[in-house]
């Protein structure tokens, strides 16, 4: 890492960690959740059906390269947008979901009891017609796009164009690795991503995160480490660490610091407020099979005095 920015990394870690836990922290979080309560959210993105299917490993099969499994049972949950929408419903007014045309399940399959998932499969159904939107009207747009449709060109024209605050997180995943970038947005108030997203999007593999945070160009942008925790920029950068204290399922973790997060950035919270909302927000999803439970501001709120 270049010496200047390492300087100002570890200054700004050490200053997240005593920003977080002092008395003002609570209130000033109660007065950001008394805002946004009253906040009318839009969410844009791609519909998707997480389908755990457990199995029991039986061994290798004597005449193929592969381990045989015994399926024990089934879960499905309402993932993509509609899981987004689930973690806002506690904290807004009203939360509206425009999911495109397409469906598509992701069925995997878990070994169950430790929750390690063996493969994975894909399959795209047509949903039924969405009538068109009217996109007036909301005090903030927060746009999960995982890449499997939904956001059309015509349609990121429409949101960018718009006034509201745009919240975006431009997922890549398998099905979409190096073709679903954050770049396809020319406008984002927030924007979070993982560091290969950020890598992806910036074409950059090896500079230290924070050049990379720069190339992207946005104005307020978060990108999350995984158990490094995340970086956050608006001006200045500010780290702060993963607070995770168990790893059931990791799934949606990211989502979760995103959805949660999104609303108090439109509020105008603090960038080192909002790595300590979204970091709460992605350990509390860590400690959730699948889609079970969404993070709620009951849990939120819990989680953040008991940290």
């Amino acid at each position: 890492m270049k010496g200047g920015f390492q300087s100002k990394a570890l200054l700004s870690l050490s200053a997240v960690e005593s920003f977080s836990q002092t008395g003002q922290f609570i209130p000033r979080l109660r007065s950001y959740l008394d805002t946004i309560s009253k906040y009318r959210v839009l969410l844009v993105g791609d519909g998707i059906i997480d389908e755990y299917v457990y199995v029991k490993p039986l061994g290798k099969s004597p005449k193929e390269n592969i381990i045989s499994n015994r399926i024990l049972n089934k879960e499905c949950f309402r993932g993509g947008v509609w899981a987004a929408t689930s973690h806002l419903l506690s904290f807004t007014s009203s939360a509206r979901v425009f999911a495109g045309r397409q469906t598509t399940t992701k069925r995997r399959y878990v070994e169950t009891g430790y929750i390690r998932k063996l493969f994975e499969t894909h399959e795209e159904e047509e949903a039924p017609q969405e009538i068109a939107q009217d996109f007036a009207g909301f005090d903030l747009t927060v746009v999960t796009d995982f890449g499997h449709g939904c956001l059309t060109p015509e349609l990121i024209a429409r949101l960018t164009a718009s006034q509201t605050f745009l919240a975006v997180n431009a997922q890549t995943n398998s099905a979409n690795i190096g073709f679903n970038l954050i770049t396809k947005y020319p406008r984002a108030d927030y924007v979070v991503l993982d560091e290969l997203e950020a890598r992806l999007a910036a074409h950059d593999r090896d500079s230290p995160i924070e050049d990379v945070i720069l190339k992207l160009g946005f104005q307020r942008i978060i990108v999350t480490l995984g158990p490094n925790g995340a970086i956050g920029y608006d001006g200045n950068f500010y780290r702060q660490p993963s607070n995770a204290d168990r790893a059931v399922d990791t799934m949606g973790a990211g989502d979760a610091f995103f959805c949660v997060s999104a609303p108090f950035a439109a509020a105008g919270a603090d960038m080192r407020d909002l790595l300590v909302i979204g970091n709460a927000a992605g350990a509390i999803k860590c400690g959730v099979v699948g889609h079970r439970q969404p993070v709620t501001k009951k849990a939120l709120l819990e989680y953040l005095q008991r940290n």
